[in-house]
């Protein structure tokens, strides 16, 4: 019995959805390392085609040639940010004392102000902060600590493993590099290949589209904060640049969520010029980002930001912490596969 218009969009609704979340959950980390080296070999073929046309060296070669090239200038933006980053994080560390006791002072102060405040019997609130923080520390001693020392085994396994799978996609990019152009061929005469190439043309142009412009964007905001706390003087300019840089990137938060209760804290401490810059860093975060994104990403995308909120709380239900990612994924990918078949 043929179905209605709406029962069969409902049924491709669900079995996309379904599809979807087997993918990501099951197929995809098997393809990760491949997806990742087909991206490098897309972003080195112009460079490595160009090679042999015009001094005819063999694909592989060039391949080999531009692996190692694009892993030199990682290596040197990398181990130059990383540098800055290490002595900010370092510089952090060793005054941890200072905002430690920075800190103690303040929560005696707030204690004081509230004993004074609602009535209570002097020392009430400190004896209440103080058994509190014996609570927490005895939490973090038998619950966190033991835990952190299997997470250190399992991170030097993890190293091990990483070190394997680049491997794997640095000799991937180069055979792919090398065939790129027989797989193509042999893509384009499978049968399959109009319908399947029309959905993955459409979410390559999404995908790309989205990332090109968060990437854009978020360093963009992360030099801007950078640039303001440098003014300000903070020996982690960086540090804090990076930080709100990848916070902007998330959708609702954005980088209000560091910047805002900073620019307060500084009022209430009565450092006017410094509320006013931070602000202001803020103001023009916002400014950058109400501006750029639209001309960056036009209608590409169509997903508003609560419905991005929205993908990122199920897919960390489903997926765990990369659900942050896989979340927006998902529901560009359905999106895109529903609003395809409906063109037809």
């Amino acid at each position: 019995m043929k179905l209605s218009k709406n029962k069969r969009k409902l049924l491709l609704t669900f079995g996309t959805i379904i599809a979807v979340y087997v993918g990501l959950k099951y197929l995809l980390p098997l393809f990760v390392p491949f997806l990742f080296a087909y991206f490098i070999a897309w972003l080195l073929r112009p460079v490595v085609g160009f090679l042999h046309r015009k001094l005819k060296i063999p694909l592989v070669v060039g391949g080999g040639f531009g692996v190692l090239l694009l892993l030199l200038v990682i290596s040197v933006i990398l181990c130059y940010l990383g540098r800055i980053l290490f002595n900010q994080v370092l510089l952090f560390l060793r005054n941890i004392p200072i905002y430690q006791q920075y800190f103690t002072q303040q929560v005696e102060i707030f204690c004081v102000t509230g004993d004074k405040l609602f009535g209570f019997k002097d020392g009430s609130l400190k004896l209440v902060v103080n058994d509190g923080m014996e609570t927490l520390i005895k939490y973090v001693q038998v619950n966190i600590l033991p835990k952190m020392t299997i997470q250190t085994i399992r991170i030097a396994i993890g190293l091990a493993e990483f070190l394997a799978i680049f491997l794997i996609i640095l000799v991937a990019t180069i055979l792919i590099i090398k065939d790129m152009e027989e797989y193509k061929a042999g893509l384009r005469k499978s049968e399959f290949y109009p319908a399947v190439h029309k959905i993955t043309q459409k979410l390559s142009d999404t995908g790309i589209a989205y990332m090109k412009t968060q990437i854009i964007l978020m360093s963009i905001i992360a030099g801007i904060n950078a640039v303001g706390f440098f003014i300000l003087k903070n020996p982690y300019a960086l540090l804090i640049g990076i930080a709100v840089g990848i916070f902007d990137g998330f959708p609702v938060l954005g980088s209000g969520l560091i910047l805002i209760p900073w620019s307060i804290v500084m009022l209430i401490q009565k450092k006017f010029i410094d509320a006013a810059v931070i602000m202001s860093i803020f103001l023009l975060c916002q400014i950058v980002r109400e501006i750029l994104e639209p001309k960056l990403l036009g209608d590409k995308i169509g997903v508003k930001p609560i419905y991005s909120m929205i993908a990122m709380y199920v897919g960390v239900q489903l997926f765990g912490v990369i659900g942050f990612f896989l979340g927006p994924l998902s529901l560009v990918i359905i999106k895109t596969v529903i609003a395809t078949y409906a063109e037809e």
